[in-house]
């Protein structure tokens, strides 16, 4: 797939001077198993309107650089049959990129301070044309909730009994297809577990990036054979002494021969030895697979996929920076930095423990441990870009040394190219 998508071309002039950083937040169901992300260019409480060349207002300017880059055939194909919602203003229902989004992909998300008549005729006309609309806290705009097949709730919002409320009163539309309620701003599993008593079905946020508390550890045999074969292709040990160790562990011997043998690898012919495998991929491919099947070594579950799917967007945007920045070789140590970023959250163990079993260099550890050393800044600024911190993004990306429209085109490739991968 191109590095390049659609993301860097923008319909409205000017709008790549706004220097606004893209950021994205995962949606998942019951199960945790992501089902779509939100894409957000910038706090629009924080936007000024000042005019811009062919654009009535900066907000406008924002919402059209999304939806553009949703458009994006590259984008589209990634993501399958993921969603992809975009908070914009009321008013940009009107625009006429609305008629060439892929309605099965796209959620609109609205949050008028009041419907007016022209706002739900609108949404009508839209809804009816098979575009999925989303509704952020409805309060009294019940006429056009009922028109969105979404509804949202910022968690931080309300207590207990305030949300309780909401969600009532949502629910008792009258219509016999009830909105499906979101949970935004779910960034612990407390408001996660508290959500899901309510009758929420979907959640978005990072809350299951965490280690859970009152879960097993799993730092089980799968694992530590996968740490084991990762330290030895870490010290570049010789091949029969690799495949010595595959060879007790059948299931590991069948995943690497199934990936050797994966269109994506491209062989011309079958491979079926362990050690031809080995000499083929080499120590460094050997190394990376591997730090992979460590979230798939034990019976897959949904979360741990999800886990997976942002470890590989944190590893693929943080190395794509550093590639130009850092030394011949130390863009391999970011994508390791972002690939164990959430190894504690995997194994439910703090990451000074997660970490024992790796032979992995200091600078990775003081990373992923400390935040500190030359890697912290490109994790810190991936950590900012998942929570919408805008400050943290500004000051992250200043110490790297690196503007919002290279972070926005490596975060939204990131994306795509997890999404592609076949895992």
């Amino acid at each position: 797939m191109s590095e390049k998508v659609a993301a860097t071309t923008n319909p409205v002039d000017g709008v790549a001077s706004l220097q606004r950083f893209l950021t994205r937040q995962p949606i998942l169901n019951n199960d945790h198993s992501i089902i779509g992300y939100e894409l957000k260019r910038r706090d629009p409480a924080r936007l000024v309107d000042d005019a811009l060349p062919g654009v009535a207002s900066r907000r406008q300017a924002e919402d059209e650089w999304l939806l553009a880059s949703t458009i994006d055939l590259a984008y589209q194909r990634a993501l399958g049959d993921k969603l992809t919602f975009l908070g914009v203003a009321p008013e940009t229902l009107l625009s006429p990129l609305m008629d060439q989004l892929p309605k099965s992909q796209v959620v609109i998300a609205i949050h008028p301070h009041q419907s007016s008549p022209a706002l739900i005729e609108r949404a009508e006309l839209l809804a009816h044309g098979g575009l999925q609309l989303a509704l952020d806290d409805p309060g009294n705009n019940q006429e056009l909730a009922g028109y969105c097949r979404y509804i949202r709730f910022d968690t931080t919002r309300y207590d207990v009994m305030g949300l309780t409320t909401q969600v009532v009163r949502s629910l008792d539309t009258g219509s016999k297809k009830k909105p499906q309620l979101i949970a935004t701003q779910v960034d612990t599993p407390e408001v996660f577990a508290a959500c899901r008593k309510l009758s929420f079905n979907l959640f978005q946020g990072y809350y299951y990036t965490y280690p859970q508390v009152s879960g097993a550890h799993r730092l089980d045999s799968s694992s530590m054979r996968v740490m084991e074969l990762l330290n030895l292709a870490k010290k570049q040990a010789e091949f029969p002494v690799i495949e010595k160790s595959f060879k007790l562990d059948p299931a590991l011997t069948y995943r690497l021969l199934r990936y050797i043998n994966s269109p994506a690898i491209g062989m011309r012919r079958t491979i079926e030895s362990i050690s031809h495998a080995l000499i083929l991929l080499g120590h460094d491919q050997i190394y990376r697979w591997l730090t992979l099947l460590l979230f798939t070594s034990r019976e897959t579950d949904p979360r741990s996929q999800s886990l997976l799917r942002s470890a590989l967007v944190r590893a693929r945007f943080i190395e794509s920076l550093g590639r130009d920045r850092l030394k011949q070789g130390e863009s391999d140590s970011l994508f390791i930095v972002g690939i164990f970023s959430l190894l504690d959250a995997l194994l439910n163990i703090p990451m000074q423990q997660a970490l024992a079993g790796l032979h992995l260099p200091p600078v990775v550890v003081d990373a992923l441990v400390d935040h500190s050393g030359p890697y912290a800044p490109y994790l810190k600024l991936a950590l900012a870009c998942e929570h919408f911190d805008q400050d943290a993004i500004a000051s992250s990306a200043a110490d790297i040394g690196i503007d919002a429209d290279a972070i926005n085109l490596a975060h939204v490739n990131a994306l795509i190219w997890s999404e592609s991968l076949d895992i």
